[in-house]
């Protein structure tokens, strides 16, 4: 035997061995199902919550897994060998859940049921044998839950305790609620976050215990009048069958006593070209220019002051916020200006409780160029007019983004595109080879912030829908810009006509923490200039209606707003990852704007869209979309139409693919 033949001999044994070889009798888990005793005195709903939370403790080593094929098929992938111990195991992870959440009675036993079936196939080595399945059933028990009879904050700092009673309603513990793991740990992580914004910016969560007493207290008492014992007696009785519990936060001295310190800004220091190395202390290396609040250390001038300033909420002087603190990181983070930000906090040793700010910002690249080619190609179809055909088209495309534009954070993207489109030439002998050019440049300027004259406040706007508290803090942590848009294009389609769209806006841009956007263009003008028609496209027009529609001189000025809302639903046991995203937008022209200019090609109308957008998500490359599109276009002119650029469209790539455009 050679040795080749033996190598395969060898790996054939390892193959072989290595496979999974399931017992001679094997116990199969197949399924498990959940089932509440008589007396667990629950809603539906309940029931349902609390099945879905049970079967998240399942122990892996019981657990089936089922995958679904066209949503009806269900087949068991990789059967499990069943063992008492885990399904033993998973009862008592239940009952530890159900502790969680206030059950300290409850009881979970767990049951198989078993049951041979037909030729099950183990795997490709072994023949097809009956294998005895097992069904698991988990029986709850859940008696009634705890609940909190009165809760307070005994925190022994005259200052923390005031702090945490002044935010009280806010609490996750409430009274005559279950008491449930989950609140006590929330309401604990709630007043850590209260107290680092009232500058115990030290304070952790180890600092703070939750006590509990559930004592009976009739039981406790001791009264010589016969009536009182009875009424005792009653009460013990109606405690132990509706069991409360009385709770009370309180602090636990920590080993460092400046745990307990209140502390307040002392110095800001900036470093906007932070490089590895650098070190305030060492000052020669870095220009300074100080401010009210700030000392600005950079190598070279490439920020302005004022831009940092505004985005540090962060003020010398005043009690340090834990939300100040990374409301200034998110801030400086979203300008993307900076590849690194980092805000260093120095206890300031010559000075009692003061903090020092170090800003530390890693500048990204200023400039982003790209290039590209495209080539692309059309077949003329059927329902195609008489001067198509089948077409070859080239462009060229040129981006630069600059992202610190006057050294603002300000982005301005320039877009250069040329474009040739060639005929096919088998057409005809004297057909021309070269059908049309286009060129193009648009120009896109975002500021990071509103951008107005000072007699108009937009601020003013977010006071009157909230509280000044509110707004304020709104005003500072939502995400605004201003934009200008600019963009002109020239279509030169030989022998036919030429095509000349220039387009200008202006507006205000903001979103939200929950990613809802508001966009408001003060200012939107179109221009579309149709000249140099031929007689050859004239004849076209006049004898296709809808084409004269869409090839004319038209001019836009006017207000547009849009209103865009994005809901994300986490997966839970029952459904999967889901997405909900709605738009409403409206747009005139001639109403506003348009009453300044006398134009003869200026339309009037008014304009409204609505859109829902709606997906499930089953895997990586499973999902199901629905889309849903509203709109309603109003000329207010007579015998007109919607200009073609703003008439609604079907097909093509923003509607089935079989459809063509329009």
């Amino acid at each position: 035997m050679n040795s080749q033949k033996l190598n395969i001999i060898v790996l054939f044994l390892l193959f072989f061995v290595s496979c999974k070889v399931l017992p001679t009798k094997p116990y199969l888990a197949k399924e498990a199902k959940i089932d509440f005793t008589a007396d667990s005195k629950l809603t539906k709903e309940e029931k349902d919550a609390l099945r879905n939370r049970l079967f998240n403790v399942e122990d892996d080593s019981v657990k089936v897994t089922i995958k679904d094929h066209f949503f009806f098929i269900h087949n068991l992938v990789d059967p499990i060998v069943y063992d008492t111990a885990y399904s033993k195991k998973t009862a008592r992870n239940m009952e530890a859940s159900l502790r969680h959440l206030g059950y300290y009675k409850a009881t979970v036993t767990d049951t198989a049921y078993y049951k041979t079936r037909r030729p099950y196939k183990l795997n490709i080595f072994k023949r097809s044998k009956k294998v005895t399945e097992v069904n698991l059933k988990y029986t709850v028990k859940t008696d009634i839950a705890t609940t909190i009879e009165n809760f307070n904050y005994r925190l022994k700092n005259e200052n923390l305790q005031a702090i945490a009673l002044n935010s009280k309603e806010k609490s996750f513990v409430k009274v005559n609620e279950p008491v449930t793991k989950t609140a006590i740990l929330s309401e604990i992580a709630r007043l850590v976050d209260s107290f680092r914004n009232n500058g115990y910016y030290k304070f952790t969560a180890s600092e703070l215990r939750m006590r509990g007493d559930s004592s009976i207290a009739a039981l406790t008492n001791i009264s010589d009048d016969p009536i009182e014992q009875l009424e005792q007696l009653l009460e013990a009785q109606k405690k132990k069958d509706s069991p409360t519990i009385k709770l009370a936060l309180v602090i636990v001295r920590p080993e460092d006593s400046t745990k307990l310190y209140k502390y307040t800004i002392n110095k800001i220091y900036i470093i906007s070209d932070f490089r590895q190395g650098d070190n305030i202390s060492n000052t020669q290396k870095f220009y300074l220019q100080k401010s009210k609040d700030f000392r600005h250390f950079f190598h070279n001038p490439i920020f302005k002051t004022a831009l940092l300033e505004r985005n540090l909420t962060l003020k010398s002087g005043e009690v340090f916020r834990q939300n100040d603190f990374y409301t200034s990181i998110n801030n400086l983070t979203k300008l993307g200006v900076w590849q690194n930000v980092n805000i260093r906090l120095v206890e300031n040793y010559d000075s009692t409780n003061k903090l020092d700010i170090v800003v530390e910002l890693t500048p990204a690249k200023k400039l982003t160029p790209a290039f590209t080619l495209d080539l692309n190609y059309s077949a003329a179809g059927a329902n195609n007019t008489g001067f198509a055909g089948n077409l070859f088209g080239t462009s060229l495309n040129f981006s630069l983004e600059n992202k610190n534009f006057a050294r603002e954070a300000i982005k301005m993207a320039h877009n250069f595109r040329f474009g040739i489109e060639f005929r096919n030439r088998k057409r005809s002998a004297s057909t021309k080879p070269i059908q049309s050019k286009e060129i193009s440049y648009s120009n896109d300027i975002n500021i990071p912030r509103f951008f107005y004259p000072k007699f108009l406040d937009l601020r003013k706007y977010f006071y009157c829908l909230n509280s000044p508290k509110t707004a304020k803090e709104k005003y500072r942590t939502d995400k605004k810009e201003t934009f200008i848009n600019t963009n002109f294009s020239y279509i030169n389609r030989l022998d036919f006509f030429n095509l000349q769209n220039i387009g200008l806006a202006y507006g205000y841009r903001s979103k939200n923490a929950k990613n809802n956007i508001f966009t408001f263009k003060l200012l939107n003008i179109e221009f579309s200039n149709l000249y140099n028609i031929s007689d050859v496209f004239r004849k076209e027009l006049d004898s296709n209606p809808f084409l004269k529609y869409s090839y004319n001189t038209a001019f836009v000025i006017g207000l547009a707003t849009s209103y865009t809302s994005t809901k994300k639903y986490l997966p839970t046991a029952k459904k999967n990852e889901r997405e909900g995203i709605f738009r409403i937008s409206a747009e005139e022209s001639g109403l506003t704007w348009g009453l300044i200019p006398k134009n003869e090609n200026l339309k009037k109308y008014v304009k409204l869209e609505m859109e829902y957008k709606y997906t499930i998500t089953y895997s990586k490359k499973t999902s199901i979309n629905a889309r849903g599109f509203g709109g309603l276009g109003v000329p207010l002119q007579k015998n007109d139409a919607l200009p073609f650029f703003k008439q609604f469209a079907g097909g093509g790539s923003s509607s089935m693919r079989g459809w063509p455009i329009r």
